[in-house]
């Protein structure tokens, strides 16, 4: 779509905001096969708990912890209990009347070897879009397609909401040119999910401004490409930076925001003055991500940075942790990294796609991941649920099982995938099952190197000394 199309296109309209209602329960247990993943509605972060502990705050969240206790006659499992209580009573799971700050979702019986639904859903608002990047996941725009319309998108939140699938993330395309767009939000939060934004920020006005500031975002992020005008509009077009920080100084009077960087070869040696731009013009924090070789990105894939680059600028980054700046590795709509202290909710060694996560596109089509591409496409929700696509299509089956060994970085190499990302894998080793090339990298470097060896899937959020960091929502 050209620039002048775009100006001509509608910008999301405020939607008539419903009276005050009480807010939800903080928390939300979902039942898991292997016991439960509670939702924490104050951080949009999931937690997970084995069939002994879940037992125990199904049993909390009627009854105080002193008459539960009082019913167990072993001190020793007494006093695990105790401290499991004291514990999470630290952490705002228990009310003062020392029963759980939640509820349970009421449900089919999870299934056996899976989640029983995704941990988070991109949903594609709009496919198109003001500008035309040339590293963009979202491939050619704009595209022809029947989009979902309000009610269809209602009914998806409804199912995202009775499957415990909380985290939302709201794409395009552009999604600002979806004059519903806060409409969408506001159905978003009124079934108690927790949606993200992601734009250009390009068509920001002091009303949409406003509208943001009034609702309550997991984050809105704001897309930048470098810390100069030339790295920026490299990649987003002539004179796209001086552009969207003028449109961010009107978006800091009524937002919080991040800025959302895509860490590519064209601005792998800047990141350090990526993150203190996000200070200087009032974001919350910064958000660095690997630029994936999809969409538009194939045909770029000089873009790419090699691992070793890429480590190199999370090592820069992880420096500033001295200079005020707070540093955290966030949990992104995508593969988990991998790590001896992180909880595994999946069996295999998959990345996020059809394990954790699923992507639903402008029409309604469902994939496991949408940077795998339209043929990996499962079903669509006009025609199936998205309960039933996410247990029992072909699509989201035949990915979870895909022959896989033990992860490349304990073997030291692997016929197979092993982990990483399949998207990448697929792209540069022609396969979803290949080797992801950067958990080779990541082998290699760690024989060559003293300094820290970054996992290939971390993601980076850079606080600009705010203390008010959330999780990111992808981009």
């Amino acid at each position: 779509m050209t620039g002048a199309a775009a100006a001509q296109s509608p910008s999301p309209t405020p939607a008539t905001m419903p009276p005050p209602s009480p807010p939800p329960p903080p928390l939300v247990l979902v039942p898991q096969h292997f016991g439960s993943l509670v939702f924490d509605r104050r951080t949009s972060r999931y937690l997970p708990f084995d069939a002994e502990a879940t037992a125990l705050l199904r049993r909390l969240v009627d009854r105080p912890v002193g008459e539960v206790l009082s019913e167990v006659a072993d001190d020793g499992h007494r006093e695990r209990l105790l401290r499991f209580y004291e514990h999470f009573y630290e952490l705002g799971f228990f009310t003062v009347g020392h029963r759980f700050a939640g509820v349970v979702l009421d449900g089919p019986e999870p299934p056996a070897d899976h989640l029983a639904g995704p941990l988070a859903v991109h949903l594609e608002v709009v496919s198109a879009c003001n500008l035309s990047c040339t590293h963009c996941f979202a491939g050619d725009l704009p595209r022809r397609e029947r989009r979902l319309s309000l009610a269809e998108i209602d009914r998806l939140f409804a199912e995202m909401a009775s499957l415990g699938s909380f985290r939302l993330g709201l794409t395009g395309g552009e999604p600002l040119l979806r004059k519903d767009l806060f409409q969408i939000i506001d159905l978003a939060t009124a079934h108690g999910l927790a949606p993200c934004v992601t734009t250009n920020g390009l068509l920001v006005t002091e009303e949409i401004a406003r509208e943001f500031g009034r609702r309550e975002l997991v984050w809105l992020n704001v897309s930048l490409e470098g810390a100069t005008a030339e790295s920026n509009d490299r990649v987003r077009g002539a004179g796209t930076f001086d552009r969207v920080l003028d449109r961010l100084a009107v978006l800091r009077r009524y937002a919080r925001f991040t800025l959302a960087f895509t860490i590519m070869r064209s601005n792998v040696a800047e990141v350090e003055a990526c993150a203190r731009l996000a200070r200087e013009v009032g974001a919350d924090t910064a958000v660095f991500r690997p630029l994936y070789p999809v969409g538009v990105a194939q045909r770029h894939l000089e873009l790419m940075p090699t691992f070793a680059e890429y480590n190199t600028a999370l090592n820069t980054l992880a420096r500033l942790d001295d200079d005020r700046m707070e540093l955290r590795q966030i949990d992104p709509f995508g593969p988990h990294t991998r790590r001896d202290t992180q909880s595994v909710v999946q069996q295999n060694y998959g990345c996020g796609a059809g394990n954790l996560v699923c992507s639903v596109s402008v029409a309604g089509d469902v994939n496991p991941c949408s940077f795998l591409g339209p043929r990996f496409v499962a079903a669509n929700v006009r025609d199936r649920s998205l309960a039933d696509i996410w247990r029992h299509s072909t699509g989201f089956r035949s990915i979870r099982a895909l022959p896989h060994t033990e992860p490349a970085s304990s073997r030291g190499g692997t016929a197979t995938f092993g982990g990483g990302c399949r998207a990448r894998a697929l792209v540069l080793n022609g396969s979803v099952n290949a080797p992801d090339p950067w958990i080779t990298d990541q082998v290699a470097l760690e024989r060559l190197t003293p300094d820290p060896v970054r996992n290939p899937l971390v993601v980076l959020d850079v606080s600009a000394g705010t203390g008010r960091g959330r999780p990111s929502c992808g981009s």
